[in-house]
Order: structure tokens, then C-alpha cells, then sequence
């Protein structure tokens, strides 16, 4: 089911990856997964089972993947952490510099939170000094980057699968601004998504992903986070609700098991 607000575009990108990934044996595979060890949900992650011996099967490697069919899509949550993280530490030290300035020539400012008065946080609001707020609106928005807006960087140092791959509508972004350790992956066309019943589109493998040694706990748990959305998936086709679950009764078929 796509999401809400989800552009045509964007959801054949999605379905070319889940389409790339089984062909390069990832035979496992699903769309809004949601990731281990992080907040964070995938547009498609795979995994691929292996067998080392004729009676074992081992979890293997594991992909995800992140689809953008515009820049400012994916600028959204590309602004790199360290340099978000660097500049609000810098910001937050002008604030504070503002504060007691601003104290120093404002005394009757100061908010009384500390028993000496050096110490005192000035209401810098009160004067409506323009520096000020201009500061704290960066530091604002900044603190949205760091928190909301660093998916690529938060899913490589989290570990959260071996591959991280971009699928990107070509045009929208060159190879040189792809995050660092993410593959890069896009349709020959930018116009994949024209005509009145377009199909997804071949993806072209442009850089390779950096490998990522993810724990076996993580792929194991990418897995069973698979399994569990097609599982749901399968039940909401098949009309069986929370409520049935529950219940443990399930509806009758027109097929049977034999």
C-alpha cells in the first residue's frame, strides 16, 4: 500500500528496487521495512539467505534502500550529522555569548535562575535584539537536522544492513554529492515515469555501496521484520483483522487446505 501523499514516481522507484534486489539474490523482500538498532523505516530492504552446508541455512547479506524522485526530496535527509552537530555547538556559544552581553548591559534582563547574578540568563526576547533570533531560529531548525533529518549518516553508523543503496531519478543529483558509503542506483530515463501505464523501470548500478560488517543480530532482525510486513500484507488481502487474530478464527476460503 503506498503512502500517504506518495507520488506515482516515487513508487515505481521503490518497485524497480524491490525488482533489482531479487534479481541480484536477495530473495527476500519488502517495502516500508521498518530498520533494526534505529527509528528509522526503509522504502525497500532485502536480505539474502545462505546455505553452508546441505542441512544449513544461514541469514546472509542485507540491503536497503532509499528512493528519491526529486532533489528536494532528497536533501531532506541528506545534510551531513558531524557538520549539523559542529555548527550547533558553534551557534549555541554565540548564544550564550548574546545572553551575557546582553545581561552585562541589561541587568534588570536577567531571569533570577541562579543565586549569583553573573550566572543569570538574560530574557533577550524582551528587547527583541535581531541577531539574537536569527541565531535561535538556526539553532532551531539545526536541531531539527541533527534529530530528523540525517537518515543517510544515522543508517551507515548504526550498522542497520551490509548495503545502502540510493535510487534516484536521474538528474536530480550528481554522483559526487551521493553520502559517503551509500551505492547509487537509477533508471537510464529521467521520464521512467511518463505514459499512461508506465512500468518500473531497469535500475542502472552507477557506484557500488561501501560494505557494511552488520551484525548477524541485525540481519536477523531485518529478516524477521520482512516476514512479518508481507505476513500482514497477506492478511489484509485475505480479509483476517487484528480482531480475528486475536479471536484465533479465521474466515473460510473457496480453497481449503487439503
Amino acid at each position: 500500500m503506498a503512502s500517504t501523499g506518495e507520488s506515482h514516481a516515487h513508487r515505481l522507484l521503490k518497485q524497480a528496487a524491490l525488482l533489482w534486489a531479487q534479481q541480484e539474490g536477495y530473495r527476500a523482500a519488502g517495502m516500508e521495512i521498518g530498520l533494526p538498532n534505529s527509528r528509522y523505516r526503509a522504502d525497500v530492504a532485502a536480505c539474502r539467505l545462505d546455505r553452508p552446508g546441505p542441512r544449513r541455512l544461514e541469514v546472509g547479506l542485507s540491503a536497503v534502500f532509499e528512493c528519491k524522485q526529486s532533489r528536494p526530496d532528497f536533501l531532506h535527509d541528506a545534510r551531513p550529522e558531524a557538520e549539523s552537530v559542529a555548527r550547533l555547538a558553534h551557534l549555541n556559544h554565540r548564544r550564550e555569548k548574546l545572553e551575557r552581553l546582553v545581561g552585562a548591559h541589561y541587568p534588570t534582563l536577567r531571569q533570577g535562575e541562579s543565586l549569583f547574578p553573573e550566572f543569570d540568563r538574560a530574557d533577550v526576547d524582551a528587547i527583541s535584539h535581531s541577531g539574537y533570533r536569527r541565531v535561535i531560529a538556526e539553532i532551531r531548525q539545526l536541531e531539527n537536522a541533527v534529530w530528523g533529518r540525517t537518515k543517510f549518516d544515522k543508517l551507515v553508523r548504526y550498522r542497520c544492513a551490509n548495503s545502502c543503496y540510493l535510487v534516484l531519478r536521474p538528474g536530480i543529483l550528481d554522483p559526487t554529492e551521493v553520502p559517503l558509503a551509500w551505492g547509487l542506483l537509477a533508471p537510464e530515463s529521467p521520464d521512467f515515469d511518463a505514459g499512461d501505464d508506465p512500468k518500473p523501470p531497469a535500475l542502472t548500478l552507477l557506484r557500488k555501496p561501501t560494505y557494511l560488517d552488520a551484525p548477524e543480530s541485525h540481519r536477523l532482525e531485518l529478516l524477521h521484520r520482512i516476514a512479518v510486513s508481507g505476513t500482514w500484507r497477506l492478511n489484509r488481502e485475505v480479509g483476517i483483522d487484528f480482531d480475528v487474530l486475536r479471536s484465533g478464527e479465521f474466515p473460510a476460503t473457496d480453497d481449503p487446505e487439503p
